[in-house]
């Protein structure tokens, strides 16, 4: 086999090479696009659900220790709801036994990705005593 013939084959064989690494590449440059563009359309309802359950917390706390009416506190989750501006409607449950008191703040909040919907739980329940802390 003359000298130039085995280098032209091993000329092809390189530039292939190199090409399968420029395929690889540009799918994982797509795949990490498509996961940095889920995360950027959910990390928004997941900070104000963490919100919500903060402030959740805090209003059982207070209103367990003090001794509030349940429609007083159910006027006041809803008004914290409405504050942090969900897309969608969370509907707020107060219950009250002896002491202690829950609330239920739940909904459902749709997420539209490309050709997909995906729905979002917001489930939050936070339990309080008479005790406080």
């Amino acid at each position: 086999m003359p000298r130039s013939m085995k280098k032209d084959k091993t000329y092809r064989y390189l530039a292939s090479q190199k090409g399968e690494s420029n395929a690889k590449l540009i799918v994982a440059l797509v795949v990490v696009a498509v996961l940095g563009y889920i995360i950027y359309s959910i990390m928004p309802l997941y900070y104000k659900e963490q919100q919500l359950s903060h402030d959740i917390k805090e209003e059982a706390r207070i209103a367990a220790v003090n001794g509030r009416d349940v429609k007083l506190v159910e006027k006041s989750c809803q008004k914290i709801v409405d504050d942090i501006n969900f897309p969608a409607d969370i509907k707020t449950e107060v219950v009250k036994n002896g002491d202690n008191l829950t609330i239920k703040c739940k909904g459902t909040v749709p997420v539209n990705f490309f050709i997909y919907s995906y729905p979002y739980n917001v489930n939050v329940v936070q339990t309080a005593g008479k005790g406080g802390y």
